[in-house]
């Protein structure tokens, strides 16, 4: 796993090095020390497609990157001595490279842990995190759920999420452009009915049906994505890999930011157990112990009863966001849903509850209730409101 920081301060770039390499093994983690020119590549790659050549033809060392962590406050980068932001680099890189993962650390100042939970979906940036937390093991790999351990359930460990969008990207490749996008992601008509206004938009402005939606073909999501940034009909004849890999990892993020967050349409395995706990196959764990909760949310398949929820497992979704998640919009209509939970509430039986910043199962008393912001009936989260990370906006707190 190649990493690389990039940054104009050494000293900077070399502590978060170190932050990463403190939380990572075998990994190849180092300073950008060419950022100037490397930047300078990816503009002379955009100024070949705006002129019908192919920008590939050029070398460019973010090919080579698995995962970029750039700050976003960069200063001198380019050839002019101008500045350039990490959004601004995280742009050129999706665009006009083959890298990876990209992570842009302080854009947004807010808070560490944003109680709307949407995320940015308009960055570039496939994560947008504050740089005191990129040294975070769970950024990094799986980690176990511990107390005082800051592990969101928003987030998907790096390597996971680089290796489902460019399998992503490889499907998308092999369908062609002219494949609809909902299709290779497992989102039919059902589903994209329950989306919200901000979801439709994204993927196209002038969609106004679930059918319309359905009908969006890859070729059409990078020509309103891509807008002027870059020359549509260059690069799919030029560099066709390129658009492919853009729409993966853009269509990816907005798949968990705008479908999966919400939680109307699809539902990871931790958010299912926390709504539905008698999926939880008692016979298999002791469901008084809380890390039972969570070994369950692992191990859907053996600790879970799949027997019922594996004719609602989205393999696509899964695949695209590196996760098992289940088609919520159908799991909910089940009417074994309803014998269940009415013999669950009747047994009075132990519950647990999901915190969204540690990801672990805890007493109710344990948590702070917040609103999120989808506005819907899964708005109601809760946290354990760590002391060493800041949360806001603090009315989310109020409202829950």
């Amino acid at each position: 796993m190649r990493v690389r920081v990039c940054d104009d301060v050494k000293s900077i770039a070399d502590e978060w090095v170190s932050a990463i390499q403190g939380v990572t093994e075998g990994f190849d983690v180092s300073r950008m020390e060419d950022a100037k020119e490397e930047v300078s590549n990816l503009l002379r790659r955009k100024l070949a497609a705006e002129k019908g050549e192919n920008p590939m033809a050029l070398p460019c060392g973010f090919d080579e990157i698995d995962v970029l962590a750039v700050d976003y406050d960069l200063l001198h980068l380019d050839d002019e001595g101008g500045r350039t932001t990490g959004e601004g680099v995280a742009r050129l890189a999706r665009t006009f490279s083959t890298c990876g993962v990209v992570v842009v650390m302080n854009q947004f100042k807010g808070p560490q842990f944003d109680l709307g939970m949407r995320g940015h979906l308009d960055s570039y940036a496939d994560v947008n995190v504050d740089a005191a937390l990129i040294g975070s093991a769970s950024l990094w790999q799986d980690v176990e759920p511990a107390s005082g351990q800051f592990d969101p359930t928003t987030w998907t460990p790096l390597p996971t999420l680089l290796t489902a969008a460019r399998k992503l990207s490889a499907a998308l490749a092999q369908a062609g452009f002219d494949a609809e996008i909902m299709a290779a992601i497992g989102l039919p008509e059902a589903a994209l009915a329950e989306l919200s206004d901000t979801a439709f938009g994204f993927v196209a402005v002038e969609a106004e049906t679930a059918d319309q939606l359905a009908k969006v073909t890859v070729r059409d999501f990078l020509r309103r994505a891509l807008g002027d940034h870059a020359p549509l009909e260059t690069l799919e004849g030029q560099a066709p890999n390129l658009l492919f890999a853009f729409a993966a990892f853009r269509i990816a993020k907005w798949l968990d930011r705008a479908v999966l967050r919400p939680m109307d349409v699809l539902v990871d395995c931790a958010h299912l157990v926390d709504r539905l706990p008698f999926m939880m196959a008692t016979d298999k764990m002791d469901v008084a112990d809380p890390a039972s909760w969570v070994a369950a949310a692992a191990d859907p398949k053996n600790l879970l009863r799949w027997d019922i929820l594996e004719k609602y497992c989205n393999k696509d979704a899964s695949a695209a966001l590196g996760r098992t998640v289940i088609d919520w919009y159908r799991l909910s209509g089940d009417d074994e849903i309803d014998k269940l939970q009415d013999e669950y509430l009747a047994a009075d039986a132990v519950r647990y509850f999901l915190a969204e910043d540690t990801s672990r199962f805890v007493k109710k008393d344990a948590l702070t209730r917040f609103r999120a912001d989808f506005h819907n009936f899964g708005d109601r989260r809760a946290i354990e409101r760590l002391p060493t990370i800041k949360y806001g906006p603090m009315r989310r707190v109020s409202f829950g």
